[in-house]
């Protein structure tokens, strides 16, 4: 994924994020329990799926460093040798 579109993602993670919080915020204002839970959930979720983006991202650099790394000397032996 190049950067433009992890941009662009998390830019749209953003904007959801501003419209769900306000309309959260709308419905504690009006006393309406339900709604507000319904909204505080798919805030909750927003949150949980750029954490997760994170994450993952982390564990390709991880990998792609690993790749990239020279190899052990002297090589690793195989288990049970």
């Amino acid at each position: 994924m190049s950067n433009i579109d992890h941009r662009l993602e998390m830019g749209l993670l953003a904007l959801m994020t501003i419209v769900v919080g306000v309309l959260a915020g709308w419905a504690i204002a009006k006393g309406s329990a339900g709604e507000s839970a319904a909204w505080s959930a798919i805030l909750m979720a927003i949150v949980n799926s750029i954490k997760e983006k994170w994450q993952s991202r982390t564990i390709d650099r991880m990998g792609a460093n690993l790749a990239n790394a020279p190899a052990a000397e002297p090589p690793a032996k195989e288990p049970g040798q």
